[in-house]
């Protein structure tokens, strides 16, 4: 009679952890690796939602600014420059 699947798996883990009793610096390899991808993970998903936020900011602030464009373009056809006054003096 053939073993199934199941013996056969049960077979190789214990040959795993037969191995891994010989030689715990493995496993320790594998502890670190595991939670060094874990780690990374995180942090490229918070700075994926930190990215996110800045471009959501940026499309209401762009948004915003061609509103305000297409608000006064309606009203006035002319571009009128900005007038500088000149400082009172308060000496004088």
């Amino acid at each position: 009679m053939t073993p199934g699947p199941v013996e056969e798996g049960a077979k190789v883990a214990t040959g795993v952890i037969d191995a891994l009793k010989g030689e715990p610096i493995s496993l320790a390899l594998i502890v670190m690796n595991v939670i060094f991808i874990g780690a990374v993970g995180w942090w490229a998903r918070e700075i994926n939602i930190r990215t996110t936020h800045h471009y959501e900011v940026k499309d209401a602030l762009i948004e915003k600014l061609i509103d305000q464009c297409h608000l006064r373009s309606k009203t006035s056809l002319e571009f009128h420059a900005p007038m500088l006054t000149e400082p009172s003096r308060s000496d004088e």
